[in-house]
Order: C-alpha cells, then structure tokens, then sequence
C-alpha cells in the first residue's frame, strides 16, 4: 500500500493527463473559444448597437426640430391673431 502522501504526488501527475483527455472527448476546446472569443453574433450585436445609438440621436435631433417649428408656429399664429 501507498503512504497516504504520494496520493497528492500521483494525482498531480494523471490529472493533466485526464483533463487534457476530457478536453479532446467533448470538444472543451472549442467551446472554450466559442465562449471567450468574439464571434458573428457578438459583432452583429456591436453592429445594431451602434446603429441603434446613430438612430436615437438623429430621432432626438428630430424631435428637437419639431418642437422648435411648433413653438415657431404657435408665435406665428399669436402674431397673425394680433395684426387682424
């Protein structure tokens, strides 16, 4: 029998042997790129972010304009109920 300190010894030596063979048996590889890489859903995603932040500004300028025309038409409206 073993003295119980060599199981430490022995289990650092086949435990990288069995990782490694789980990492070939499923593919831990690839998943693991798969999860910490970016990948095309990843850059799509960054791709409509930025397109929807660019949308929302020219949306809030456009709302700032409309407001400004309503506020220039209601002026007109006050100026022309005055001159009549």
């Amino acid at each position: 029998m073993l003295p119980s300190s060599f199981a430490p010894m022995i289990f650092k030596l086949i435990m990288p042997k069995v990782a490694d063979h789980f990492m070939k048996t499923f593919k831990l590889d690839k998943v693991l790129r798969y999860v910490e890489e970016p990948n095309e859903a990843d850059l799509l995603g960054k791709d409509n972010k930025d397109q929807i932040e660019m949308l929302a500004g020219e949306l809030a300028m456009m709302e700032n304009r409309l407001k400004k025309l309503e506020i220039l038409s209601g002026e007109t409206k006050k100026i022309k109920k005055n001159a009549e």
